[in-house]
């Protein structure tokens, strides 16, 4: 249904509309539509013509030179005067063009800044066709500059980022990533520029005259032709209106709304949704030499290709500090896989960042992969993959070029690299899609094709930035186990950023808690279950922990006041967190008897479905500390189970463990 247009504001806008267009249709209205042909065709106006074309053609080129490196570095740089900079940028388009003409003589004329160092070499600006060029490119390069950095501006770092983590050099980068994503701002951007520079006429005739055949473009000959030739004038006026007209058409509004990818392409569906006679779990058949991880042994991939002959790839242990916001140090052997945890803002992405050498809010002083260290190495060259949440694949690629990029980058012929891409895409079972853009694939399949490319690449340490977070659960589970397949064959460190605790039990051997900027705990999956050191860690894994310390009596008193009875001893003010599962929390609608040692009272404040069963969160009383109980539907039937029902929690002391901290 369309919104009908209020007539406070109709008015107006009508009335705005009507001003625009009646001096335009005054130009159409008196054209001598008779004569225009030969008037169009005469030596004078074609001479303009081709000078103009000339004078605004090379203005672009300067533009294009001049104005593109600008742009991008407004966009994506902070250096001291950038809003200085960028005021003057945007001051030859507020200029009267006359007083741009101004500003030129006292620049380049006989007797301006650079005019007598010019003059030295020969070189005469005034008065000349280069002069004219001059004049145009001052004040059309604006145009340019402010419509690519707007491109830019949209255009999400992580693109560039990513194809740096592959070991693309910075001009690389800017070049094939960089340019092909903001094709369209730049195009309308000089197509703008062009279109000024073609209709220039105060600078040009203040700074270069009208000298026919030197300086005198089709605008000057309107002007000279009003003087003597009014139809004539406007014959010429009517000739520039339609090539500004033909250009704005041809733009369709993208210099106010550049069509700039800004997020890798997902899949219409939100399945996995693998083509047609796709296998989507064929054995890896690199040389990688397998190791075995506790959680990859039991799930076996179906069988693949036989593994190509040839030695086993250099193991590349890894071993580092981080420093900053950020505080960490990891010493893990080739083949280990952790999964880095912690609430937001904890610092995880951050410390992925710092690894790469992308930020300056955390560094690495010591990064060592295998033998070589490689924190003084600039990003390109540090053989550091890494795989963004929604896999940025680049959309003006395919697949296949997507997967190739860290190859060709790294000098690999194209046909090799295309080559093993192709055997890295059928490893992972989206081989069959090898010539789809992103834009067609589904989020399974981007996130597979993401992952191929990482390890196409031959990184010596590989960073998975949440890879499953965006996907629902039937396709997370299909590329879990793609990961779990591929990551035990890997020959360096993986490190994995979730906040799925399957995820991190399922695909790592270690995991790493972040809190903070700091770390709070680091050990194996088993570990962190049965002695979380963290309020966090223990909710993450679904645990009751309350933070307390140990009594004589050899209680713990929690920080809320209430006590709990442990099976294991400590010693007395010992400060730590008292971990109860939430399957060992018993609920009674009545005080219960018996051998529960901790028994609270309370009221159901939530109950949430969790597979099978009901969690129950309630809430203490008197002091009793919130408890999470999980429970079968049955039970919570028998026990007529509802939002504020009064309950009694029972917890034995066999089911109550305390970690120190």
């Amino acid at each position: 249904m369309k919104k009908r247009i209020p007539l406070p504001l109709g008015i107006p806008a009508a009335l705005a509309v009507t001003f625009l267009l009646l001096p335009l249709a005054g130009v159409i209205a008196h054209a001598p539509w008779n004569t225009l042909p030969s008037r169009l065709a005469s030596h004078e106006v074609t001479q303009a013509l081709t000078l103009s074309l000339l004078v605004s053609g090379w203005a672009l080129l300067i533009a294009l030179l001049l104005g593109v490196p600008l742009a991008w570095l407004l966009a994506r740089t902070e250096f001291p005067g950038k809003s200085l900079v960028r005021c003057l940028v945007m001051l030859p388009m507020v200029l009267p063009p006359t007083v741009a003409g101004v500003t030129l003589l006292q620049a380049y004329g006989r007797h301006g800044i650079l005019g007598p160092a010019l003059a030295h070499y020969g070189i005469t600006l005034p008065f000349s066709t280069a002069g004219a060029v001059l004049a145009s490119a001052f004040v059309a390069m604006p145009f340019l500059v402010i419509s690519l950095e707007g491109a830019l501006a949209g255009l999400h770092p992580r693109y560039e980022e990513t194809a740096t983590s592959l070991g693309a050099a910075p001009l690389r980068v800017f070049r094939t990533i960089t340019l092909p994503m903001v094709l369209p701002g730049l195009i309308a951007g000089a197509a703008l520029s062009w279109a000024r520079a073609l209709g220039e006429f105060g600078a040009t005739i203040t700074f270069a005259g009208n000298l026919p055949g030197t300086t005198q473009t089709l605008p000057l000959q309107v002007y000279l032709l009003l003087q003597d030739d009014p139809e004539g004038a406007t014959a010429v006026s009517l000739l520039l209106l339609a090539i500004a007209t033909a250009i704005l058409i041809s733009l369709r509004g993208s210099w106010l709304n550049p069509q700039t990818p800004t997020k890798a392409g997902r899949g219409r569906g939100a399945g996995e949704g693998p083509a047609r006679g796709v296998k989507p779990y064929l054995r890896p058949s690199t040389g990688y030499t397998t190791r075995g991880t506790a959680t990859a042994a039991n799930t076996a991939a179906p069988e693949g290709p036989p593994r190509p002959p040839g030695p086993a790839p250099t193991p590349h242990p890894l071993r580092t500090t981080v420093t900053g916001a950020v505080e960490a140090t990891l010493n893990a052997p080739a083949g280990t896989t952790i999964a880095v945890v912690g609430p937001n803002g904890a610092g995880k992405t951050t410390l992925l960042r710092a690894l790469l050498g992308l930020t300056t809010r955390a560094t690495a002083p010591t990064l060592t992969l295998g033998t070589v260290d490689v924190s003084a190495v600039p990003p390109h060259h540090r053989r550091i993959a890494w795989v963004p949440q929604d896999g940025a694949l680049f959309p003006h690629l395919t697949a296949l070029a997507n997967t190739a990029y860290g190859l060709r980058a790294q000098g690999t012929p194209r046909a090799e690299a295309h080559r093993e891409a192709r055997q890295w895409l059928d490893r992972l079972g989206v081989g069959a899609l090898a010539h789809h853009r992103p834009g067609r694939l589904s989020g399974g399949q981007a996130q597979r094709v993401a992952l191929a490319r990482a390890l196409a690449a031959r990184p010596h340490l590989l960073l998975l930035d949440e890879p499953l977070a965006a996907l629902d659960q039937s396709t997370r589970t299909h590329v879990r186990h793609t990961l779990r397949t591929h990551l035990a064959d890997f020959p360096g460190v993986c490190l994995l950023v979730t906040h799925d605790p399957v995820e991190a039990v399922s695909l790592a051997s270690h995991v790493l808690v972040l809190e903070n900027g700091l770390t709070v705990q680091y050990a194996t999956p088993t570990d962190l279950t049965r002695r979380p050191r963290s309020p966090w860690v223990a909710r993450m894994l679904g645990r009751n922990a309350w933070p307390g310390s140990t009594t004589p009596e050899g209680t713990v008193l929690l920080e809320d006041g209430a006590r709990l009875t442990t099976a294991e001893a400590a010693p007395p003010a010992t400060p730590g967190l008292a971990v109860v599962p939430p399957e060992a929390v018993s609920l009674h609608t009545t005080r219960p008897t018996g051998s529960p040692r901790n028994i609270w009272q309370g009221k159901v404040r939530e109950i949430t479905a969790q597979g099978g069963r009901l969690r129950v969160l309630v809430e203490g009383t008197d002091g009793a500390p919130e408890t999470v109980a999980e429970i079968t539907p049955s039970a919570a039937a028998d026990l007529a189970l509802a939002e504020g029902t009064p309950v009694w929690t029972s917890i034995k002391a066999t089911e109550a463990t305390f970690v120190p901290l």
